[in-house]
């Protein structure tokens, strides 16, 4: 009996040239980013509107904005682990159908009641699909290009929120705001029967199942003349953990950073969902138009785009220029830097307000500054964590860190109501983003801390002397 050849699938992807099958599963994760990012912010740019049909002051939209946000924090905590017990392919094609359902149904809500309860709905499977495209794309991409195939997906979030506003600026005054609902339902369930018929699930996923007969369609396909034709066992470089893969957020020395993660995540949900929710608000009691308020929000979107796009290769170029295979020291310093530049023009923002042309020049920076550098704290997530971890590490960052979306627009709702003026709410923002460049530079230390000690116990370790 011939004896059984090891695969590693993982090294496999990290060495050969990218593959059909992982262009086209990258490709597709990327139509669902943007299709993901442009329903989540649906609602935003249909306030307005809402208001206007309803007779609804536009601040008791705050309730709506808190408890949609929440249910993507329910969607990210609930099917991450889901995904890595059941696979990261199955839950995104139901998560991407049902918050198609429920946004083509909102169109048809009859009241705040029902708009609610749809939003929230919606919100569960918008949360849910995140994570795990974040997690295939990851798996899919070879370490080379790791980073940059990770924050090109998430980029196609903010390029789903510019063309969805771009859309709604045009859809709602033509056919009012129920035509982006419907829009933003059809769309998703039209991709999702391409990714029914094309997405493939994670190899490396299949291979710490043991799935080895799914696993030999994936590698000939990545890699032709690889000789499948002995017995073969594949494998990956991260052991699974079965059991309990949220106990592997906390294993190995990763419980502080799993905590000081969450803590940027958390604010920068905060910072980006206040600006989602009350950009229009604001720059229209400074003295702003309404299309420009509009315009304001798809640049932000377009600067986080363009942002994540460059987050992501610089941070593969430090990497290589450092020496690292994957990078997340490089990371943690490029992100730091986006989160300064960020907080900086913020203040540019609020010294602005008077003039339209310096305040989108400056909220597309904040875009691209905060916006991007969220693309490069999830790409640090997906390499924190093992693969059998890896939906459950980046899903449950992404779930605590939308408590950060419940809080920002509630606070904002709460500086308005108290009479704050835009110029002073904008300064505030400075502060919780100051906060993120701190936690990320803690985290920076703890990765020069584990690299000392990894080089002395190296250099201190006994060599073995060969006697004749």
């Amino acid at each position: 009996m011939a004896p059984t050849r090891e695969v590693n699938i993982s090294r496999l992807i990290d060495t050969a040239p990218v593959s059909a099958l992982q262009k086209r599963a990258i490709a597709l994760c990327l139509a669902l980013a943007i299709l993901d990012g442009m329903d989540a912010q649906l609602i935003g740019f249909a306030i307005p509107a809402l208001s206007e049909d309803w007779g609804v002051a536009k601040a008791s939209f705050g309730l709506l904005l808190a408890l949609s946000s929440g249910a993507m924090v329910v969607g990210s905590l609930l099917f991450g682990p889901v995904a890595d017990r059941w696979g990261r392919r199955r839950v995104i094609l139901v998560c991407t159908v049902i918050f198609s359902v429920f946004t083509l149904a909102s169109a048809f809500a009859p009241s705040m009641g029902a708009l609610i309860v749809l939003r929230i709905l919606a919100g569960i499977g918008l949360g849910g699909v995140t994570p795990n495209l974040i997690a295939l794309t990851s798996e899919y991409s070879p370490a080379r290009s790791r980073a940059t195939m990770v924050t090109i997906v998430v980029a196609g979030m903010s390029l789903g929120g510019f063309l969805g506003g771009l859309a709604a600026a045009r859809l709602i005054p033509a056919y009012g705001w129920e035509s982006i609902f419907v829009a933003g339902g059809v769309l998703p369930l039209i991709a999702v029967a391409f990714a029914w018929r094309w997405l493939p699930e994670s190899g490396k996923f299949l291979a710490a199942r043991g799935d080895h007969v799914a696993v030999s369609k994936i590698v000939a396909a990545i890699s032709p003349q690889t000789d499948l034709s002995e017995s073969v066992r594949f494998t990956q470089d991260s052991v699974a953990e079965a059991k309990s893969p949220v106990r592997e957020l906390f294993a190995s020395g990763r419980a502080v950073d799993t905590a000081l993660l969450w803590v940027v995540f958390v604010v920068n949900f905060l910072v980006i969902y206040f600006l989602f929710g009350w950009m229009p608000t604001l720059f229209s009691e400074a003295g702003q138009t309404s299309s420009n308020a509009i315009l304001a929000a798809a640049l932000f979107n377009l600067g986080g785009m363009a942002g994540a796009l460059s987050v992501g290769r610089i941070t593969d170029r430090v990497a290589a220029a450092w020496g690292r295979s994957d990078g997340p020291r490089a990371a943690y310093a490029v992100v730091m830097a986006g989160y300064t530049l960020g907080a900086l023009f913020i203040g540019g923002v609020a010294l602005s307000l008077a003039n339209s042309t310096l305040l989108l020049l400056a909220i597309c920076v904040v875009g691209f500054g905060i916006s991007g550098s969220s693309a490069g704290i999830i790409a640090i997530a997906a390499s924190v964590y093992p693969v059998a971890a890896r939906s459950t590490g980046i899903g449950w960052a992404m779930g605590v860190g939308r408590i950060g979306s419940i809080v920002g627009p509630t606070v904002g709702a709460a500086l308005i109501a108290a009479g704050m003026d835009a110029r002073t709410i904008f300064l505030l923002m400075i502060a919780p983003t100051a906060l993120a460049v701190l936690t990320l530079g803690v985290l920076f230390a703890r990765e020069r801390r584990r690299e000392r000690a990894t080089l002395a116990a190296t250099a201190t370790a006994p060599v073995a002397v060969k006697v004749d």
